[in-house]
């Protein structure tokens, strides 16, 4: 009656089957979701234990031009090769003054060819007059002294005939003695193109010696000592030159080495190619090889097909993440060829199906 009058009548049978049905589904629902609850976590578990003992499995990787390491490794790339330019360009310019000194050299030389070769015929002329002079000299010098003599004994004579006077007597010896002076300047003249010609014969030798390039004990002229100066510099400025080609060539291979070692590093070289490829740690790595079939798998592991194959492995060690574990890995890179639905993929396996389904 205290229900009636609350407005609280006697429950319809419709509303506790309305009730009963609803704990049905309450219960079901629970039922289903422990269930997908238990299949997660023991699909969660068995994924954890496959990859544990799987050694088939690849990741295939997308190089892009704006990927971190590609753009790390264009960048060394860059910095080499601008430090490759100015070494081609120090290596012109050392080219360019090795040809320049060597030129001026063959000019130089040429010149003092000439040169000896006009000092040579100025020696032998200096020697012919000295030759003919010490000649002349020697006949001109006994014509003199059998003049000399004869001449003062015929001014005694004729000073005690008394057919000269004192005067007469004094500007005869006068003559003699210019006769004598006559004499002393030849020998003069003689001294001169004997000095003359040591000087050039000198100066042939110390020219030779720079042509040869070879020293010499010999003492030089100023102006012979200043030609070798320029000559040696000039030699001295070749060799630098050659010496700084030869560390420039030196440098400029290692930096060809290091260029060619960053060009063939993996991700440039998929990048250049436009390959497609996948990481495969080391762990994997005895299980491929070129040919060998890739598979792709739905849930996981089950249901493959089959998604392309192995075409090369590339060289060169990078650095993966696992793809079921936080965990970084060391390996490699393979080119491979997939279809459209294999480059979608995050995992592919190698050689056949993981569980042969």
């Amino acid at each position: 009656a205290v229900f009636d009058k609350l407005g609280l009548g006697k429950p319809a049978e419709l509303s506790k089957k309305s009730a009963k049905w609803m704990v049905s589904i309450y219960r079901l629902l629970g039922f289903v979701v422990l269930t997908i609850i238990v299949v997660v976590l023991v699909g969660y578990l068995a994924t954890s234990a496959f990859y544990v003992v799987s050694d088939s499995w690849v990741q295939p990787t997308v190089v892009s031009a704006t990927d971190e390491r590609v753009l790390a490794l264009q960048a060394q790339v860059s910095e080499h090769e601008t430090a490759r330019d100015q070494l081609t360009a120090q290596l012109r310019h050392a080219d360019r003054a090795i040809a320049m000194e060597q030129a001026y050299q063959a000019e130089f030389a040429r010149a003092i060819r000439a040169d000896l070769a006009g000092r040579t015929a100025a020696l032998d002329r200096v020697r012919t007059l000295a030759r003919d002079y010490a000649g002349a000299r020697a006949r001109i010098q006994r014509s003199n002294q059998a003049y000399a003599a004869s001449s003062q004994r015929r001014m005694a004579k004729e000073y005690s005939a008394g057919l000269i006077d004192r005067g007469d007597m004094l500007s005869g010896r006068f003559q003699v003695a210019q006769i004598t002076s006559s004499t002393l300047t030849l020998a003069e003249r003689q001294a001169e193109f004997e000095t003359r010609a040591a000087a050039l014969e000198v100066e042939a030798g110390a020219l030779t010696a720079i042509l040869s390039e070879q020293g010499g004990d010999a003492v030089l002229s100023y102006e012979v000592l200043r030609i070798k100066q320029e000559y040696d510099r000039s030699r001295l400025d070749t060799a630098r030159a050659l010496e700084e080609r030869e560390v420039v060539e030196a440098s400029l291979a290692r930096q060809e080495a290091v260029l060619a070692d960053l060009r063939a590093t993996p991700y440039l070289r998929a990048l250049a190619d436009h390959a497609e490829v996948a990481f495969v740690p080391y762990d994997n790595l005895h299980n491929v090889a070129v040919g060998a079939p890739l598979y792709r798998c739905a849930l996981g592991m089950i249901v493959c097909r089959r998604a392309g194959r192995v075409l090369a492995i590339v060289p060169g060690e990078v650095t993966g993440t696992h793809p079921h574990r936080a965990r970084t890995l060391r390996g490699q890179l393979i080119e491979v060829q997939l279809d459209g639905a294999g480059a979608r993929e995050d995992v592919l396996f190698v050689g056949g199906k993981p569980l042969w389904i």
